[in-house]
């Protein structure tokens, strides 16, 4: 360790700026090395992999369409994932993904170093790495991650605003918490701490002041279109998502699910695993909770209570309500977790701490990086039975593209079915658009006189099952109609899997509604 109290340096000894300059040059390489790390988690998956997750394949389907809403979510991340897409390519979901995180890390400094010092802020803002939803679910970009830096953002500007109550902190809220609705309905759960925080006695001179109120009328303003799309659609994001909490009808399930907090509240311990092994091993020299309690800065008890509050709410919710609660509401919690952890270190053992914790968390990430390649370049070969990163994916895409151009003088104008197969179809035809198996609420764009018009290219698999009311409907009146509007074609195809000792080839069942002034002549 450093040493900065010999007052007759000799060439055995450090001068404190030595010491300085070291602790920069250490962070420096660390700084490379996260690169490096960044540039993998982008760069690798892209390569490795032979399809892109489900919920990538969905968002960015999705946002081709360019809706205010999806039967599922707010469109915002749909929007910014489909744009990185036709930007970047297949590399682009995951490059978003490291971007969203890098961002939330330079969030969580800024707001750190105006609470503690800047070496506290710095430590704390990459141990948020040490927690593993930042790390191995961002291969999958979607809307829990693009949370990420939104609710790190809405820390900060709340923070700001109440210790500045600055003008542009108070927009800067509202702004946030607006994208923030229209990311992921759950950014409501850090909203509620806020306004109740607000409602506290010591808030209300505060409250009587316009700054507040403007926030909250940035933040409807911004929500309003989709607000207005979900009246016009039936709520159906909030159907959906109740209808997911609430799976299960018998008695024991609604006794589960109003206790599933036990369950969420141990699936978040156990994704701080890697941090709190991190504090375990270093907890005798370098923290002390003692310490901690009579040192503690203005606007710490602000960030400890917007770290837990959000899952009592959420726990204390579905324990009333019996909502059903999903481990990964959690993800977008826990951006404070590293910062709070390293707030521990004791002032004297900073540099030690630091040392300690960056080399802990170099092999943390190192391990995961090569769990990582191993499972997304090897896996499907290890196991014998593909993810959904291992899908064949262009081979499918080829085939339908193959097929429909075999039968039909027009482009491919819409796929459906199965939502898996159609999305991977569509974002690599050019996007023709998808209908989505369920009702045809699902699917607003397409309509009954476009199906009439374009015909489609129906896929699904034998497990499956396909619900298809647009087209049943137009099926029925040809059926019933001397004029039939379109030719059916059907067939099965065999594709094969990456794993060449995969037993089965994928099989696809397909049938093709060409319209008559598409069909393709036979010669």
């Amino acid at each position: 360790m450093t040493q900065f109290f010999n007052n007759e340096p000799n060439s055995h000894t450090m001068l404190p700026c030595d010491g300085i300059i070291d602790r920069q040059k250490n962070w420096q390489l660390f700084g490379f090395f996260l690169l490096a790390y960044f540039l993998i988690w982008t760069v690798a998956p892209a390569f490795l992999s032979s399809s892109v997750p489900l919920d990538v394949s969905e968002g960015i389907n999705w946002g081709s369409e360019w809706q205010w809403g999806y039967y599922k979510h707010p469109p915002f991340s749909s929007w910014v994932l489909y744009s990185f897409y036709r930007i970047f390519g297949h590399i682009g979901p995951y490059l978003l993904s490291q971007l969203y995180i890098l961002l939330t890390l330079v969030l969580v400094y800024q707001l750190g170093k105006k609470v503690w010092s800047k070496e506290t802020a710095l430590l704390g803002s990459v141990l948020t790495l040490a927690v593993t939803y930042y790390v191995y679910p961002s291969l999958e970009f979607n809307h829990n991650i693009a949370q990420f830096p939104i609710w790190v953002g809405l820390y900060l500007a709340f923070y700001q605003a109440l210790t500045r109550n600055l003008l542009t902190d108070w927009i800067l809220l509202g702004v946030l918490g607006g994208i923030g609705m229209l990311t992921k309905y759950t950014v409501i759960f850090l909203l509620i701490p806020m306004a109740l925080y607000l409602a506290l006695p010591k808030q209300w001179a505060l409250l009587k002041k316009p700054q507040p109120w403007l926030a909250a009328f940035i933040m409807l303003i911004i929500f309003s279109p989709h607000l207005y799309w979900l009246i016009q659609n039936d709520w159906l994001p909030l159907s959906y998502a109740n209808g997911r909490s609430q799976e299960g009808s018998a008695l024991a399930s609604s006794i589960k699910r109003h206790f599933s907090g036990i369950g969420f509240i141990a699936a978040q311990l156990a994704a701080h695993t890697p941090l709190l092994l991190m504090l375990i091993f270093n907890r005798k020299r370098l923290f002390s909770v003692y310490s901690y309690k009579h040192n503690l800065p203005a606007g710490a008890a602000l960030l400890w209570y917007l770290w837990i509050a959000p899952m009592m709410v959420v726990v204390v919710l579905s324990l009333v309500f019996g909502i059903g609660l999903r481990d990964m509401w959690g993800m977008p919690m826990w951006g404070l977790s590293g910062l709070l952890a390293a707030s521990f270190i004791i002032p004297a053992a900073q540099a030690v701490a630091t040392v300690k914790l960056r080399k802990a968390l170099t092999i943390w990430l190192i391990l995961a990086t090569v769990l990582m390649m191993v499972y997304v370049g090897f896996g499907d070969k290890i196991r014998h039975k593909p993810s959904r990163m291992q899908w064949p994916e262009q081979a499918l895409a080829a085939q339908a593209q193959e097929t429909w151009q075999s039968l039909s003088i027009c482009t491919l104008d819409s796929v459906s079915g199965d939502r898996w197969l159609g999305a991977l179809v569509a974002m690599n035809n050019g996007f023709p658009s998808q209908m989505i198996s369920g009702p045809a609420s699902h699917s607003p764009w397409m309509t009954s006189e476009r199906l009439q018009k374009n015909g489609t290219l129906v896929m699904w698999q034998d497990n499956n099952d396909i619900e298809l009311p647009l087209l049943d409907e137009l099926t029925n009146t040809a059926l019933n109609s001397t004029n039939k509007g379109w030719v059916k074609h059907q067939g099965q195809w065999q594709v094969n899997w990456r794993d060449s000792n995969a037993k089965l080839s994928l099989i696809v069942n397909w049938v093709a509604y060409v319209p008559i002034h598409c069909q393709k002549s036979v010669r």
